[in-house]
């Protein structure tokens, strides 16, 4: 047994008293998933209770000590920002927003020395081979900058970031472990997200930047996560369902990286059958802002948190992306293009966004200058077909076979 079964994807493992539905380690543990041996005790006293022998859950389990070393490793780079060495670090994220008094709390660290890194963990018991295989000293780059680890959805450290404190190094302003993968990880920051109450955390806040997730926190949004870039990874978001969340928002960069990273993110999750809704933070309200922690920087916490509440149906967003531009003023010829590429993204989309299809028709009308119904007609006749035309071929041979 691991750390914590998968128990998300369990049905049988949640309690209901009356309201939503709670698993029952949250359940016993006060409403908070329980994490480590919190976990393992709450999965115990389940066991007791219910008759079931403990005794495989007692059973000592092999270490994993190359996360081990990793958490270590991030244990002496936290120690190091609230040191000494820290100070032109903790000026860096002053200068970034930071309330001064938030930075001892802040889950981010400080690369120290090759050095001071080796003889830390060979002290601790680490072989010069597990250090060697770890990659935490495999890049002259790193030390002296900030850097944070991520975690997986049960708080493994999986890999670790480091990001420098001179923005004008933009070829390399982040580095990432070599070795370890982000592919196929939570947003970044997620695994604390998981430990609050669930009504606490029915939607999540995506934003590109790693080191703005803890200044957004710090000034009151907890439940931010990264994506470490413009690029949402595939599987990502789509299985934040399956985590308890209902909802996700994307914030990501004013730019046009921001733009198609929000175009590509929709066009992954409306193919996957258990993403969460998906609202989007059009970019263009950020205004002068290059981002969302510049914003915040600016502007204040309140006016961002008017934003994030007033971020519309990704599916809608989408729709009117592809008409940008376009008024019922414009030529015939230009508005019916602008319909034909809406009428074609929206036919192709699976029967369960019926509901946003319908919404985002109405929008593409009326910025076309078109009434509603003679749009959705036509959208039903030249885009989405009907509905034995949009019936897979093996449900149609399955369907003539029990008529004949």
């Amino acid at each position: 047994m691991g750390d914590e079964p998968d128990e998300f994807a369990n049905p049988t493992g949640s309690s209901s008293t009356g309201g939503d539905a709670t698993l029952w380690t949250a359940y016993l543990n006060g409403g908070i998933v329980p994490r480590g041996e919190t976990f393992a005790s709450v999965v115990r006293e389940i066991a007791a209770r219910a008759g079931v022998d403990t005794a495989p859950i007692d059973r000592s389990q092999p270490r994993d000590r190359a996360n081990e070393l990793l958490m270590d490793f991030f244990a002496l780079c936290s120690s190091e920002l609230r040191g000494k060495a820290g100070t032109q670090a903790r000026t860096y994220l002053e200068g970034r927003g930071f309330p001064p008094n938030a930075i001892d709390h802040v889950d981010l660290g400080v690369v120290p020395s090759e050095l001071f890194t080796k003889n830390a963990l060979e002290a601790a018991g680490y072989s010069e081979l597990e250090i060697a295989r770890s990659g935490v000293l495999a890049d002259g780059r790193w030390p002296g900058r900030l850097c944070g680890a991520w975690h997986d959805e049960r708080g493994t450290v999986r890999t670790l970031w480091a990001r420098s404190l001179r923005d004008s190094d933009s070829s390399a302003r982040y580095l990432y472990l070599r070795g370890a993968s982000r592919s196929g990880l939570p947003p970044y920051g997620l695994s604390e997200i998981l430990g609050m109450p669930p009504s606490d955390r029915r939607e999540v806040v995506l934003v590109e930047g790693l080191i703005d997730v803890y200044h957004l926190r710090a000034k009151g949004f907890r439940n931010v996560a990264g994506i470490g870039g413009s690029r949402v990874q595939p599987g990502a978001v789509a299985g934040l369902q399956r985590l308890g969340f209902e909802s996700v928002v994307l914030a990501l960069d004013n730019d046009m990286p921001g733009r198609k990273g929000i175009v590509g993110a929709i066009d992954l999750i409306t193919r996957s059958e258990d993403a969460p809704a998906l609202r989007v933070l059009e970019p263009a309200v950020l205004a002068d802002s290059k981002d969302p922690d510049a914003f915040v920087q600016t502007h204040g916490a309140a006016p961002f948190r008017t934003l994030v509440d007033e971020a519309e149906c990704a599916i809608s967003w989408r729709a009117r992306d592809l008409i940008t531009g376009v008024t019922p003023q414009d030529d015939v010829r230009e508005r019916r293009a602008a319909l034909r590429r809406a009428g074609e993204w929206l036919g192709a989309l699976p029967a369960r966004y019926a509901l946003e299809q319908e919404d985002a028709v109405r929008h593409v009308a009326d910025q076309c200058g078109y009434s509603r119904a003679a749009v959705e007609r036509a959208f039903r006749a030249r885009f989405w077909g009907t509905e034995r035309q949009r019936t897979p071929e093996r449900s149609r041979g399955m369907s003539m076979a029990r008529e004949r």
